[in-house]
């Protein structure tokens, strides 16, 4: 039998599936908090997040918090909502109403793809970052600032970044020049705090072909931009090598290009170039990844 506080739980449902209050206005049925928009403003700019994510950015890690004010959300119209992949569990991205009230500037992303696991990797590495005191942007921010001309110096100048190309060409001041004519876009940009240099970051899961790995490299250390490398181990190993049988260090793609010294892993001092494990707070998000470089 259905208890009177249910059914008030109900109604209230059904009135903002109906309305699609957007929690600014009397009547809406929930009123958003700040921990709502900082939840819309991640979902914007890193395109997917999963519950787990959500909760350790905007709520502490208290995931039946987030899963409360998720659900009203999407009854608001502001978040698409999916459980399709078992092993992603709850992932969340948000609507156009929610793009916009997000005021980053970003139109709404795609729905996640075949892609959905890089996505939420990146999206994990961001937050974190961000958890640690860093400015971060995503490869959104990137590719909109690159978009208008001198939006990207503003933007870095802002951060108080240092040494920023002033009139540099389009797409070359968060990305790299690649050859001529292309450039290679980096997942992340991060500025750590008190005002040092750029970062870009890339998350890889599984490696690359070598070649183009190697094309890559090459424009970072052209470039001489601060780098930072986050994979799964069969990644680092084609990154900085690794022992062979006889105990000798073979080295890896890095080294060949001189980003990283012969003879051993990343030192982890000194230099452009770093190398790290990737890792994640979202537990299933660490997992597949796992899964996807033992394939």
């Amino acid at each position: 039998m259905e208890t009177r506080t249910t059914g008030v739980y109900r109604e209230r449902a059904e009135r903002r599936r109906r309305t699609r209050g957007t929690g600014e206005a009397r009547g809406d049925g929930w009123q958003r908090t700040e921990e709502d928009e900082q939840l819309l403003r991640l979902a914007t700019r890193y395109s997917t997040l999963t519950l787990h994510q959500a909760a350790y950015a905007c709520w502490g890690g208290r995931i039946e918090a987030a899963r409360r004010r998720v659900r009203l959300m999407v009854e608001a119209g502001l978040l698409h909502r999916s459980a399709d992949l078992r092993w992603a569990r709850t992932v969340m991205w948000p609507t156009e109403r929610g793009s916009r009230i997000a005021g980053t500037g970003l139109s709404a992303p795609r729905p996640p793809g075949e892609r959905l696991l890089h996505r939420l990797a990146v999206a994990d590495t961001g937050i974190t970052l961000e958890a640690g005191g860093y400015a971060v942007l995503s490869e959104r921010e990137i590719h909109a600032a690159e978009a208008v001309p001198g939006r990207a110096a503003e933007l870095l100048t802002a951060l108080r970044v240092p040494g920023v190309p002033a009139g540099a060409p389009r797409g070359e001041t968060l990305a790299v020049p690649v050859g001529a004519r292309a450039v290679h876009w980096p997942d992340l940009v991060a500025v750590p705090p008190g005002g040092r240099p750029l970062v870009a970051v890339e998350v890889e899961l599984t490696p690359k072909p070598t070649a183009a790995l190697r094309t890559i490299l090459r424009a970072y250390r052209h470039a001489q931009r601060r780098t930072v490398y986050l994979g799964t181990a069969p990644v680092l190993r084609q990154l900085q090598g690794g022992p062979a049988a006889d105990g000798r260090w073979v080295d890896g793609v890095a080294q060949d290009i001189g980003l990283l010294p012969p003879g051993g892993p990343d030192p982890g001092a000194g230099g452009h170039f770093r190398v790290r494990a990737f890792t994640a707070v979202d537990p299933a998000v660490a997992l597949r990844a796992h899964h996807a470089a033992r394939r």
